[in-house]
């Protein structure tokens, strides 16, 4: 996604497809890859956040969070983002 903001999601591989299908439900808002990689000791799952979508986007993972397992939720420009 072009110019897309990015977020990574700390979350469990059962959970994440809970969590797509969320997500996906509201169209054009978010694109979650189901690749991961390893930050801060956890998996981590990129999200690409379409321009303009960011405060609904956080929204949904606030609400999401009341019944899913989301450990951290990063935007990739924080500074305390630190990879192994």
């Amino acid at each position: 996604m072009k110019d897309a903001l990015v977020y990574w999601l700390a979350t469990t591989e059962k959970e994440i497809h809970f969590i797509d299908a969320i997500i996906s439900a509201y169209d054009g808002m978010a694109a979650l890859r189901r690749n991961f990689r390893i930050l801060n000791g956890r998996a981590m799952y990129k999200v690409y956040v379409s321009p303009g979508m960011e405060d609904e986007f956080l929204e949904v993972m606030a609400r999401l969070r009341e019944t899913a397992t989301i450990a951290d939720l990063i935007r990739d420009d924080d500074p305390t983002l630190v990879s192994d």
